[in-house]
């Protein structure tokens, strides 16, 4: 199976995990179901807007899964990544000028946004090929199936 095979296989299996998260919420997905729909979004939202892009779309719960998604398959690199970047952003969690997560960048300093920039950069190296373990790990290891 060829890289590119991978990833649309890859990227179709866990949409549909999305799917299921985006009908109704993350509390009716299993676990594992978890992991694949953050994996997805963390994926989608890195490459087309950054870490955090992923953040303020989906909240401290989407990155909450994604860390155990990605310890799981053991994408260290990626991991360390989306700490990183989640390091970056945690101070203003209590800060009172937020009203919505939205307001975030307004609050980075200049080094946090270029900190976040290069960590984009890296984690779009993909190092660890997430979808290629992913895949390997939640398929074949598993056996999780898309349910109907």
């Amino acid at each position: 199976m060829s890289k590119s095979d991978i990833h649309d296989i890859w990227f179709d299996y866990a949409a549909a995990f999305v799917q299921q998260k985006n009908a109704s919420d993350w509390n009716t997905l299993a676990t594992h179901e978890q992991e694949i729909a953050a994996l997805w979004l963390l994926e989608a939202d890195v490459y087309n807007g950054g870490f955090v892009q992923f953040f303020l779309q989906w909240g401290e719960e989407a990155y909450i899964h994604v860390v155990r998604a990605l310890q799981a398959i053991g994408a260290l690199h990626a991991l360390e990544i989306v700490q990183s970047g989640y390091a970056c952003i945690e101070h203003l969690s209590e800060d009172n000028r937020l009203t919505q997560l939205w307001d975030i960048p307004k609050f980075l300093t200049e080094e946090e946004a270029e900190r976040l920039d290069k960590l984009d950069k890296s984690f779009w190296e993909d190092y660890d090929h997430i979808a290629e373990i992913a895949y390997r790990y939640y398929v074949e290891e598993l056996g999780i199936t898309v349910s109907s």
